[in-house]
């Protein structure tokens, strides 16, 4: 159920603005009450009330109270972190923007979970302030799908929920198709795979320490990383509704 607005100052992180006139913003906020839209008057125009402006991706207290229609009124934005190594870093430019995006995109108007708005909270903190890692994206990914109910069981087939990983293998490939529902038994594969290594991985993401198994991820070898690439992102595309604009970000960061 909806929870009912009232207007207060609480945490929220920015996911996008859009033009509204000649000098007003539509911001669009995550919060952990849901996702809200307010409109920034005159803030084109002055940053008297929003110091450091209004980019995506930055963590702060924004002063919601009721406006004309469905649309709040942003009073204040106050910024709880530094966010101008955004703009100094392509690659945590890219990461931030993917990592907005897609959380505008999975989130609806009528999601209200504090566990999601950790999750995004946690990960653009983790971005901006250390060196970005690819396996904070998967991680992101994985615990997203999870805190929104999307993610399938990682160690069971998607079919006949049989169990999919024999005791303690660590090698090997097993069957995965996510336009079935994500990993498959030997009796449902298909053409599809996945190296167990990589599945093991995915399943620590959702559940271990997070420094620890970041590390460990980041010393797999390059078909491991690239198949936890390919396992997260196959369940993240089922849920897009258009192709993610960040995406174009990747293809210009320097490869290695």
């Amino acid at each position: 159920m909806k929870a009912k607005f009232q207007g207060r100052a609480e945490p929220a992180v920015l996911l996008r603005t859009r033009p509204l006139g000649e000098a007003d913003l539509i911001a669009v906020l995550l919060t952990a009450d849901g996702k809200r839209e307010a409109v920034a008057a005159s803030a084109r125009r002055s940053r008297k009330r929003f110091v450091g402006g209004l980019a995506p991706g930055m963590r702060g207290v924004a002063t919601l109270t009721p406006g004309k229609g469905t649309l709040m009124r942003l009073s204040s934005f106050e910024p709880t972190g530094d966010h101008t190594p955004v703009g100094r870093d392509l690659t945590r430019f890219a990461y931030v923007a993917y990592v907005c995006e897609l959380t505008d995109e999975l989130i609806g108007m009528d999601v209200h979970d504090p566990l999601v708005f950790g999750v995004v909270q946690a990960t653009l903190a983790a971005i901006i302030e250390h060196p970005p890692q690819p396996a904070a994206l998967r991680q992101f990914e994985l615990r997203l799908l999870h805190a929104l109910g999307f993610l399938p069981p990682l160690a069971a087939c998607c079919v006949c929920r049989s169990r999919v990983l024999a005791g303690q293998q660590t090698t090997g490939v097993v069957g995965f198709d996510p336009l079935r529902g994500g990993v498959l038994c030997r009796e449902h594969r298909g053409p599809g795979e996945v190296l167990v290594t990589s599945l093991l991985h995915a399943v620590a993401l959702v559940e271990g320490d997070a420094a620890e198994v970041l590390e460990q991820v980041g010393e797999a070898s390059a078909s491991v990383r690239r198949g936890l690439r390919d396992l997260t992102f196959g369940f993240v595309r089922q849920h897009l509704r258009r192709p993610l604009k960040s995406l174009a970000f990747f293809a210009q960061l320097p490869r290695g």
